[in-house]
């Protein structure tokens, strides 16, 4: 016996081949057409979904454990999720939310986890999925500059902000201003430098022993630094 989801595989297998508008299944059964809408939410085409659920089918439609807005916020395989398909993404959602789809169609947090490129880049959505927005602040300034300059980017954690840092900007040195509720903290990143390519800067006053080690590294490199020789170096 054939279910709705066998007859909407067959009827997209034949849109393969031959052009068949989504117009064409005007008479079908609602299941059927809860199937197509289920199947085909994947390639998020925004006009087709929506003239489907206004002829009929189901905006909660689930199969295999997904709903529609899961499929639809995973994109076609679950790759499309860069932060270029925002728009589409958000018309899509504000789409299926005005027939009456909500945050608890999705199934699983990691879907969001998936698509975070594209939640984080949409004051909407984030508010449609109750996502936190992300409170870390990240400014940064050349050595001996005057003068902040606030990173377009913000974070979730200050972990996550300090890994970003070798990448955030094009200058080769530069000190970064991380600011999380109130609390502040500084690097100096020195691209290519190996493990002293982000270093914290201390906020305790005077001479402790992080600085002090810090200033051996650096008075060694340059040369600054007499040190005991050997007999043969005398010579």
């Amino acid at each position: 016996m054939y279910t709705s989801y066998d007859v909407a595989h067959q009827l997209l297998q034949v849109r393969q081949y031959t052009e068949l508008s989504v117009h064409g299944f005007a008479e079908l059964p609602r299941d059927v057409l809860s199937a197509v809408l289920r199947l085909t939410a994947e390639w998020r085409n925004v006009e087709e979904m929506e003239w489907l659920i206004k002829a009929g089918a189901c905006p909660h439609e689930t199969h295999d454990g997904f709903t529609v807005l899961d499929e639809f916020l995973m994109g076609h395989d679950g790759y499309w999720c860069a932060k270029e398909h925002v728009e589409q993404v958000e018309a899509g959602v504000k789409m299926l939310a005005a027939y009456g789809v909500s945050d608890k169609d999705l199934t699983a947090k990691y879907i969001l986890s998936n698509c975070k490129e594209i939640i984080q880049n949409s004051e909407y959505l984030m508010k449609f999925f109750k996502v936190e927005i992300p409170k870390v602040k990240l400014f940064y300034h050349l050595p001996r500059a005057s003068k902040l300059e606030q990173a377009k980017v913000t974070f979730a954690t200050v972990e996550e902000a300090v890994k970003a840092l070798p990448t955030l900007t094009d200058y080769p040195q530069y000190v970064a201003v991380i600011e999380e509720k109130g609390e502040v903290w500084r690097y100096l990143v020195s691209k290519g430098c190996g493990p002293l390519e982000v270093i914290p800067l201390a906020d305790k006053p005077g001479w402790t022993e992080k600085k002090e080690t810090l200033s051996n590294i650096v008075n060694f490199v340059m040369g600054n630094t007499e040190y005991p020789t050997l007999p043969c170096e005398d010579e």
